[in-house]
């Protein structure tokens, strides 16, 4: 008789109370005949098989390192067994290989959104704006903006003390009033005298215009010929050397600058059709004003100058009057016979025109 464990299957007498093998408890254990065994050693036979395919199967799962290290009987650490065997997780399934270039979805939804090229671009076009250098200004147009704003507080010094020049200005501030002046003078005779011309015929007309610019640069030639007068005699026989010609020229026209805005005034009075029988007089006392200030202002200069020779300053202005008597003779000499002979060919092309 035996007692067969029902645990590993071992035979134990039939009075033992534990298994021999595997120490697990007979109590409940019915002894049994030698036929009974062999008729279960099938059954046995059986699970024993079940048990070798499953160790196959386990085994098979081992890594290979871990199945070298139990050929070569090399003892396995617990570690390395924890590290090598991983069990078998039903939440894991095998992905299919993916073409090159291309992501699953997890994959996708892991990274985010793929990103546009407009961020870039952006970028691009912000880095090319900062290394734009910003456009220079015109320096031309920025001379003229200083120089205008620079002559104008040049015009309103003089305004307020026309007899004392406190600061030293532009050399070409002078030239500059002078032709203003003279600009604006010729316009508003011509706007006077351009509604009689157009009425003549077109010979007629034309040789008015010649006379008329003529006389424009008869003026002009003239104001220079008194400045230079002027500059000749103070800085050749008082010999007040400080000033150039062009910085005598600005000095001397600060002390008319009057006739700047006489003319002006004039020549905007003549735009805006003001001019009648009444208005006629206002010019011609303005522009006798301004003449006067032109006259008036090279003698200030010559009685103010600094005189290192001792010459006496009455006799520089005698010597002044005659030589501006002599400059005006040899103009109106040579440019009053071109324009009085422009004049005459005038009236002879107007007597003709009505068969006179």
């Amino acid at each position: 008789m035996f007692k067969i464990c029902p645990n590993c299957g071992a035979h134990n007498t039939a009075t033992a109370k534990f298994c021999t093998r595997c120490g697990t408890s007979l109590a409940g254990v019915v002894a049994t005949a030698e036929t009974a065994v062999q008729s279960a050693q099938p059954t046995s036979e059986n699970e024993a098989s079940t048990a070798n395919t499953a160790a196959v199967s386990e085994q098979s799962s081992v890594p290979s390192s871990l199945t070298s290290s139990t050929a070569q009987n090399q003892p396995v650490t617990p570690q390395q067994a924890q590290s090598q065997v991983t069990p078998p997780d039903n939440s894991r399934q095998q992905v299919p290989p993916q073409p090159a270039g291309t992501q699953t979805q997890s994959q996708q939804t892991a990274q985010g959104p793929a990103p546009t090229a407009q961020p870039y671009q952006q970028a691009d076009q912000t880095q090319q704006q900062a290394q734009t250098p910003p456009e220079e200004p015109n320096p031309t147009v920025e001379a003229t903006k200083k120089y205008a704003g620079s002559y104008w507080r040049y015009l309103v010094d003089s305004i307020k003390h026309p007899a004392t020049v406190t600061r030293p200005y532009h050399q070409y501030f002078g030239l500059t009033s002078l032709a203003i002046t003279i600009v604006s003078l010729a316009l508003t005779i011509a706007l006077m005298t351009g509604s009689a011309v157009s009425s003549l015929p077109g010979a007629i007309a034309s040789n008015v215009l010649m006379t008329f610019l003529k006389l424009v640069f008869l003026v002009a030639v003239l104001m220079i010929a008194v400045v230079a007068v002027y500059y000749l005699v103070v800085n050749g026989m008082l010999g007040d050397r400080r000033r150039s010609f062009l910085t005598f020229t600005t000095e001397y026209a600060f002390h008319c600058n009057w006739m700047v805005f006489f003319s002006v005034f004039t020549l905007l009075m003549q735009m805006l059709g003001m001019i009648n029988i009444g208005s006629i007089f206002l010019i011609w006392l303005l522009l006798s004003l301004g003449s006067g200030l032109f006259v008036i202002s090279g003698t200030y200069m010559l009685f103010t100058a600094q005189s290192t020779n001792r010459f006496d300053k009455i006799y520089a202005y005698l010597i002044v009057g005659i030589f501006l008597v002599i400059v005006f003779l040899i103009i109106m000499t040579f440019g009053l016979s071109s324009i009085l002979g422009g004049i005459g060919q005038g009236i002879n092309d107007f007597g003709r025109s009505f068969n006179f």
